[in-house]
């Protein structure tokens, strides 16, 4: 028997000899029993020409608009359409190869805001890019023309957003050569969204929505819900910048807050319009309108305090006409609209005492005057019973106020007027009219006193015609005072005095 010595040296011969043949297989392959028959070379063909657009690729109106199933703040997708691929021969010299893949160009997405409170308060980027393109394939809209459409998306990816706009425009004019022009109504629509992503590029969001509402109008009802979506990515996010605007102004009383609010407002009902059961507009909407009108009464609140009172008007008529105001914020802004006027009307017969207090009648009376005008102007419904009670009440003072200063300065005939006036506008109110009736007595006997002493010495120069015409003057006025309120008995002292002018000059009574 082997020892174990003897077991282990047979072993290691039998490894070397595994080694050894392993080399020599490496370094002198054997030759196959078959070998291959060489084959005979084909004859050479004439090589045509191989077109780099994929071959699912065959047909330019097969291939439009493509939008994968996503919800409306997804990113779009848009193809372009693509030309028949040239005739590629059956048999090429060179191996076929594997078809390229189709070209993508894409635009950054923003995505939509998760709630309407995330968009007041935390708001996202100023210029909006909802819109993410992908072009298929590279072809004219027409044999022969240039590639409109992936023409303007190669621009738009160079961020030459003004040549989109001229070329797109240029091609969708109704003037435009008919080689220029989209063939059909989707490769139309496809051009109006590429002419909005450059023009909301550009920053002008409202002719971007006015092309994208064209592209709706224009594209087949197939397309049409890729458009709408869209618009509401539009919507969302110009809305959204506002509201962030109007909460970044720090008065509560500016201006632009409201129209920013207004305007935001504004842009998510026309996504509405074009979306009605889209939930982040109405709830963006929501916030919007739960904003804007607290910031209407502010503004106007602080315009009344400045007496800027034709502008809280402006504000309140605008307010009131919206279709979405509130009732009960209606009536808070009718009830505005009504101040507005008796605090203007209040502010006007300020300045007529101020007036009167530095002699300055003739001021005085226009300020009264443009008072009465407004008041004049104001319809029942703008302004209730109360309110017109007060600002007939300030208008009275301020009329009765320029008569008696008028009376006590001996100024009786143009103290008149404006007692007249103040007689008009005394209304029911006992106190009221009895003073102005006294106010205007006195007026009338101290005019027609003076008028007559007047006419005497007329009549004593001898000139007795001119006489009787101013005395026939004087008598007219005092039978109109009649119709103007006064009654006879009041200008009894007046008539007699008249009366007996007409004896002394020789004019017989009327």
């Amino acid at each position: 028997m082997l020892t174990e010595e003897a077991l282990i040296f047979v072993a290691a011969l039998a490894a070397l000899g595994l080694v050894v043949l392993g080399t020599l297989e490496l370094l002198w392959p054997p030759r196959p029993k078959h070998p291959i028959r060489a084959s005979t070379p084909a004859e050479p063909a004439e090589r045509r020409w191989r077109s780099k657009v994929p071959r699912h690729a065959a047909s330019r109106r097969e291939a439009y608009l493509k939008m994968p199933p996503a919800p409306a703040q997804q990113p779009f997708t848009l193809a372009s359409p693509i030309s028949p691929s040239p005739p590629v021969d059956a048999t090429p010299l060179e191996p076929p190869m594997a078809a390229p893949a189709e070209p993508v160009v894409e635009t950054a997405v923003t995505p939509a805001v998760a709630s309407a409170v995330e968009r007041v308060t935390e708001p996202t980027q100023l210029e909006l890019t909802p819109l993410a393109v992908t072009v298929v394939g590279s072809a004219p809209l027409v044999a022969g023309s240039v590639v409109i459409v992936d023409r303007c998306f190669e621009l738009h990816q160079q961020h030459r957003y003004a040549d989109v706009v001229s070329i797109a425009a240029a091609a969708l004019a109704d003037d435009a050569p008919p080689a220029r022009r989209p063939v059909d109504a989707q490769e139309a629509a496809a051009l109006w969204s590429v002419l909005a992503l450059a023009q909301q590029a550009l920053g002008d969001h409202t002719s971007a929505r006015t092309a994208l509402e064209t592209a709706i109008e224009t594209s087949p009802e197939a397309d049409r819900a890729t458009y709408r979506r869209q618009l509401v990515t539009l919507a969302l996010g110009v809305a959204q910048n506002l509201i962030a605007s109007a909460g970044a102004h720090t008065a509560p009383d500016s201006e632009s807050r409201v129209s920013d609010l207004r305007d935001a407002l504004a842009w998510l009902d026309g996504g509405r319009a074009a979306a009605p059961g889209d939930t982040d507009l109405r709830d963006l909407a929501a916030t919007a309108e739960t904003l804007l009108w607290p910031a209407y009464e502010q503004l106007v609140m602080a315009l009344v305090q400045r007496q800027e009172f034709r502008a809280a008007r402006r504000l309140l008529r605008e307010a009131l006409e919206h279709p979405r105001v509130p009732a009960a914020r209606a009536e808070t802004f009718r009830e505005l609209f009504s101040g507005t006027f008796s605090g203007e009307i209040g502010q006007l017969t300020a300045q007529a005492i101020r007036s009167m207090q530095e002699a300055r009648e003739t001021e005085a009376l226009d300020s009264l005057e443009r008072a009465e005008r407004l008041l004049e102007s104001i319809h029942d419904e703008a302004l209730p019973p109360r309110r017109r009670e007060e600002v007939d009440r300030r208008l009275w003072w301020g009329y009765n106020k320029l008569g008696l200063r008028r009376v006590e300065a001996g100024a009786f005939e143009e103290a008149i007027e404006p007692l007249l006036r103040a007689l008009r506008l005394a209304g029911a109110a006992p106190d009221r009219q009895s003073d102005t009736r006294a106010a205007l007595v006195r007026a009338f006997e101290g005019w027609t006193e003076t008028s007559a002493l007047a006419i005497r010495e007329v009549a004593d120069a001898g000139d007795r015609e001119a006489a009787i015409v101013r005395s026939d003057k004087l008598w007219t006025r005092l039978r109109t005072a009649l119709e103007e309120g006064l009654s006879e008995r009041e200008l009894a002292g007046a008539f007699t005095r008249v009366r007996r002018l007409f004896e002394e000059i020789g004019r017989e009574r009327q």
